[in-house]
Order: structure tokens, then C-alpha cells, then sequence
């Protein structure tokens, strides 16, 4: 009899996961898409000098921003200077960095604020290779385009000989920005035909800038790259509303106002963004960064909005919050590296030393897709048939 009413146990408990897994099974709606896995997988160091292009020992600091040039090649731009960071960087499948190589500085001819750096679009490196051909220069080569928040602008440069290349039109209400908190961020969409930037804290007509108690909102604003014979139209370009959370807790140190913005974009691919946003208090722990996913597709363009944003939440973005830390480092920017699986990829943070001694680090993570799980539903539905044989045959022999 114990037998017996084992076995009804399990025939009831297979029952319950048959037909919960069932309608999924039967469904032709797909699973509804569950949001990335990020996990920190390591971090190296960076030298504090390096030789310059003039064959003199440089101080590498401030790097605010990083881009992948592909292979193992990187990328980094400084803040408050005219230099930019070429390095070789190995990484493991698992995520694990190996040591920096071959750097090489390049010394821009202009210096400004800059912020973030992204790979030039292929067809706009060869419009602007073609243009300053014809205008009696040589081939700039391979090019990059940067943000930076004096002017404020985006900017083409040339990775070669560190020329400025031109300047892409951004909105004009961005002119408007805080000082020191404008264009922090950008990303190239892979169609090569639009940027995506942001400002750090909120535009004055917009709301206030975070404080030790409440966030601010900025604009993630889509701007298309000029064509000369624009063979596809691009998009009108877009703002949308983000509200960035408030600064992280802390023992107060110093005096000093803490802050909170958006310091990277990452677009991937799919049409949504990762946004990086780091506070920084007076006191400890010092930094907290936070990396949100969020669908732009689904988001309201506030362009016609001129002012008070903060108040209109109904305007404000999704986000889904994907990994937080408080590393004690300022990592302030982002960018996504090679594939490691089929449903993986690298993706790098580089902090900023802020020029006050900490190290120049480089944080890597993973960026996976979870399991489907749809996918498992057939081996639940065999794994309980076989079950249900094997305890049926065992009750037959024990009663028999």
C-alpha cells in the first residue's frame, strides 16, 4: 500500500508540472524575452605613463571614454586633454583580461573636454578620406568620433595623425547644458547612420541636477550622420526622457556636492541601449555605477518638450537594472567587445583616475543571453513520462 500511494504522489506531482508546462508547450505565442545577464568577470590595470608620439614619457589619466577597434585593439579617450589611448588587450573566453600592450598615444590638434569615443562609420570615414583628398590633404586613415562638453560637440578625429575631421550637427537645445555635464556619452547604431549621446544631468529648463536625495533627468538623443548622397533616408532624430537614480548612500568625508548622471551609451545591436550611470559623493564609498537595459522602440519622444521634463514621469523610460557595484573606482565608460559564444559577449568599462593617483582600471564583464525556458519544456514532459513508466513497473513487481 506504501508502494501504491507512492506512486499516486508522483503521478500527482507529474500531472501539476504536465500542465503547467503544457499551454507553454502548446502556445503559439512566443515566451516573453527575459532581460540579459551581466556579470563582472575581471579587472587589469593600466600603466600611469607611456611614451608619446614625440617619443616622451606622457601621463595617462583621466580616461573617460573606450571603444573596441576590433581583434584585440582598444581605444581610450582623455578628459581635459588632446590625447587619445591605443592599446592591444587580450581577454579570455571566460571574461578574464590579460595584460596591456603596444600603447601608443596620439595627441589630438585641438584639446577640449573630451568625453566618450565610438568607431567611425565606415561610409563616413571614406566621405571624409575623399573630401580632404580633394582639398590637397593626405588620407587621415582610420577615424573615430568623440564627444566633448566645452563647446559642446561631436567630433570626428583621425586615429593617424590625430587631426579634427568636422563636426556632426547635434540638437541646439543641448548647448544649453550644465557646466561639466553635457555630452558624456556616445555610441554608433550599427546601420552606420546614427549616433546615439546624452547629456550627464539634466539641461537647466529641464529640472535640477541630482542631489544627495533625488536623481535628475536627462535626454538620450538619436542624431543622424549627414550623407552626401543619402541613399536611405535616415530617421528624424529623437530625444527621450531618462530619470537617473539618485545618488548611491555614504558616509560624508569632505565637503562637496554628490552627483549622478549618465556617463556611457552602448547600443546592441537589437535595437535597445545600455545605460551607464555613475554617481560620485563626497565620502565613502566614493562611486557606485549601475548599467540599466532599455528599449528605446518603446519609448515617447519629448523633442517638442522644452522644458520642465522632470515633471512629466509618464514620459520617462524603462529601465531594467542589470548589474550594480560600487567598485571604489569611477568607471565612466563603456563599450562592447568581441563574441566569446554564440550567446556571449565582452563588454569593457574604463575608469577614470580623475587625475587623483587611483589606478587606471579596466573592468570586464560578460553579457549573456539566459536560457529560453521554453526550451525545456519537452524534457520535462519526457522526463515525467519515463518517470511515470518506471515507477509503474516497480509498483507491478512489488505487488505482485
Amino acid at each position: 500500500m506504501r508502494s501504491a500511494g507512492l506512486f499516486h504522489r508522483v503521478v500527482w506531482l507529474c500531472v501539476a508540472i504536465l500542465a503547467t508546462a503544457m499551454p507553454h508547450a502548446l502556445s503559439s505565442d512566443p515566451p516573453a524575452t527575459p532581460p540579459l545577464r551581466l556579470s563582472k568577470a575581471g579587472v587589469v590595470m593600466l600603466p600611469h605613463t607611456t611614451i608619446d608620439d614625440d617619443g616622451r614619457e606622457a601621463m595617462i589619466t583621466g580616461l573617460s571614454g573606450i571603444t573596441w577597434l576590433g581583434d584585440d585593439r582598444y581605444a581610450a579617450i582623455m578628459d581635459n586633454s588632446d590625447r587619445v589611448l591605443l592599446f592591444s588587450l587580450p581577454i579570455a573566453p571566460d571574461g578574464i583580461p590579460g595584460e596591456p600592450a603596444d600603447l601608443e598615444l596620439i595627441t589630438l590638434s585641438e584639446k577640449h573636454d573630451y568625453e566618450d569615443i565610438a568607431p567611425c562609420p565606415e561610409a563616413l570615414e571614406k566621405r571624409i578620406a575623399g573630401k580632404r583628398i580633394r582639398q590637397g590633404f593626405v588620407d587621415p586613415g582610420r577615424c573615430a568620433l568623440v564627444c566633448e562638453e566645452d563647446t559642446p560637440a561631436i567630433r570626428a578625429i583621425s586615429l593617424i595623425d590625430g587631426s579634427l575631421l568636422g563636426v556632426i550637427p547635434t540638437p541646439k537645445i543641448f548647448a544649453t547644458r550644465r557646466p561639466n555635464r553635457g555630452f558624456e556619452s556616445i555610441d554608433v547604431e550599427p546601420d552606420g547612420r546614427h549616433i546615439w549621446s546624452a547629456n550627464e544631468e539634466a539641461l537647466p529648463a529641464d529640472g535640477p541636477a541630482a542631489s544627495a536625495s533625488a536623481g535628475t533627468v536627462v535626454r538620450l538623443t538619436r542624431i543622424a550622420i549627414p550623407e552626401q548622397t543619402p541613399q536611405v533616408t535616415p530617421q528624424q532624430p529623437i530625444q527621450l526622457a531618462y530619470a537617473v537614480d539618485p545618488p548611491h548612500e555614504f558616509v560624508r568625508v569632505f565637503s562637496g556636492e554628490p552627483l549622478s548622471g549618465v556617463s556611457a551609451l552602448m547600443g546592441l545591436g537589437d535595437g535597445t541601449l545600455l545605460v551607464l550611470e555613475r554617481s560620485g559623493c563626497p565620502g565613502l564609498p566614493p562611486f557606485e555605477n549601475r548599467i540599466y537595459l532599455v528599449d528605446p522602440r518603446s519609448a515617447t519622444d519629448v523633442t517638442d518638450v522644452e522644458k520642465d521634463l522632470a515633471m512629466q514621469p509618464d514620459r520617462f523610460m524603462k529601465k531594467t537594472l542589470l548589474w550594480k557595484e560600487q567598485l571604489g573606482c569611477n568607471v565612466e565608460g563603456l563599450c562592447l567587445g568581441p563574441s566569446t559564444t554564440p550567446q556571449s559577449r565582452l563588454l569593457l568599462g574604463i575608469a577614470d583616475n580623475g587625475g587623483i593617483g587611483t589606478p587606471n582600471q579596466i573592468v570586464t564583464f560578460l553579457l549573456e543571453e539566459p536560457a529560453n525556458e521554453s526550451s525545456l519544456v519537452p524534457f520535462v514532459i519526457g522526463g515525467c513520462a519515463i518517470a511515470m513508466a518506471v515507477l509503474g513497473l516497480l509498483l507491478y513487481r512489488l505487488t505482485r
